[in-house]
């Protein structure tokens, strides 16, 4: 069966936080120089045309970028003494920006879920010339086993993972692996707890110090 890309799933969340975060913090544009212009003829298309305006400045959806907490609290606050922000996601969320995908429903499937089952934590901290960022995919009432398994053989056949390798870091049990694009050199770190695998990226020391923390 075709497999969708769940690594990818997750990132679009991220996006989607980045474009809430761009939003809410529009940049700020210099003020144009003074100059003196003719007045102008009073228009009735006027207060028409700044409602339009009004409109089209509102027009971009809103998320809910809390939609679990408990899952986004078991990531530390800090790593490396940086502030680490971690925001999270409903399945129902994500999936409305991405569309409908067939192959995500056979996922859910696989581990006999629902998409109402499903919710993600996902955030980064700033790390130097590292990309420092963690994600958390969390399928209520799926099995360990179940999890880990299809969600890695996800990954590989979408060419998201490859040459995975068992690893014991901070004291988990994890799989590793070099970011298969090679743009980066970043290593990725899954680990799998109860209903829940875990995704990060970053120097070992850092991904360390947050595996300790997780459940």
């Amino acid at each position: 069966m075709k497999r969708i890309s769940i690594l990818l799933v997750a990132l679009l969340a991220l996006v989607v936080s980045a474009c809430a975060s761009e939003q809410a913090s529009p940049s700020v544009q210099p003020t144009p120089a003074v100059t003196e212009e003719p007045t102008p003829e009073p228009s009735s298309e006027a207060p028409e045309a700044s409602a339009s305006a009004d409109a089209s400045i509102g027009a971009f959806p809103s998320f809910d970028l809390n939609g679990d907490p408990e899952l986004a609290a078991r990531f530390p606050d800090t790593v490396g003494g940086q502030p680490l922000q971690v925001q999270s996601m409903r399945g129902d969320t994500f999936m409305s920006v991405g569309g409908s995908d067939p192959a995500f429903e056979e996922f859910l499937d696989s581990v006999d879920a629902e998409l109402s089952d499903v919710s993600v934590a996902f955030g980064g901290a700033a790390s130097g010339d590292s990309i420092l960022s963690v994600g958390a995919f969390r399928i209520l009432g799926a099995s360990e086993d179940d999890l880990e398994r299809e969600f890695i053989a996800a990954s590989e056949d979408a060419g998201d993972i490859t040459g995975l390798e068992q690893a014991n870091i901070g004291g988990k049990d994890v799989w590793t692996a070099v970011d298969p694009s090679g743009e980066t050199g970043a290593s990725v770190y899954l680990y799998t707890k109860d209903d829940t695998l875990y995704f990060l990226t970053g120097s070992e020391a850092e991904v360390a110090e947050i595996l300790e923390a997780l459940p």
